[in-house]
């Protein structure tokens, strides 16, 4: 059995441990260094306890990558990507900046005329020698100047 959205404190793999549970999960939402030590508890438990990676909705581009780069350094080689069923590519982002993204990133992004700039999955594998670039796997800037604040909804 494993920990994965209940995996809310540094706490709670180990109490989960108790428990009777023996994996967790990596989700770059749940923190970068969670991760790295939650992967280290793994490791010293040995054979039995297990982590996985999931993305829910990690959005193309910084997002996606950065979870990318952090599973592969955490040396996991299957990660589930099903943001995509959530998500349609990077059609949040301007025109310019998906370009941006799939020239840093043609490995693992592709961009078809008159669609979203998606990630390019070839045989259920994505590339990954593209994130090897300063900046934690970035390679490419965002439009910030695009960006808009979010509307408040209010309950009636």
């Amino acid at each position: 059995m494993i920990i994965d959205e209940s995996d809310g404190e540094l706490s709670s793999f180990p109490q989960a441990l108790k428990l009777g549970y023996a994996g967790v999960s990596s989700k770059n939402c749940k923190g970068f260094y969670k991760s790295i030590l939650n992967a280290a508890r793994v490791a010293r438990l040995g054979a039995g306890h297990f982590m996985s990676a999931e993305d829910l909705t990690t959005w193309p581009g910084v997002s996606v990558q950065q979870d990318l780069a952090l599973v592969s350094l955490l040396g996991m080689t299957h990660v589930e990507r099903n943001a995509h069923h959530f998500i349609d590519g990077m059609s949040f982002a301007p025109e310019a900046e998906q370009r941006a993204f799939v020239a840093a990133h043609p490995d693992l992004y592709e961009k078809q005329a008159g669609r979203p700039a998606r990630l390019k999955a070839v045989g259920g594998r994505l590339a990954l020698g593209s994130l090897d670039v300063p900046g934690f796997a970035v390679g490419a800037d965002m439009d910030f100047t695009s960006m808009r604040p979010m509307r408040e909804e209010v309950a009636p």
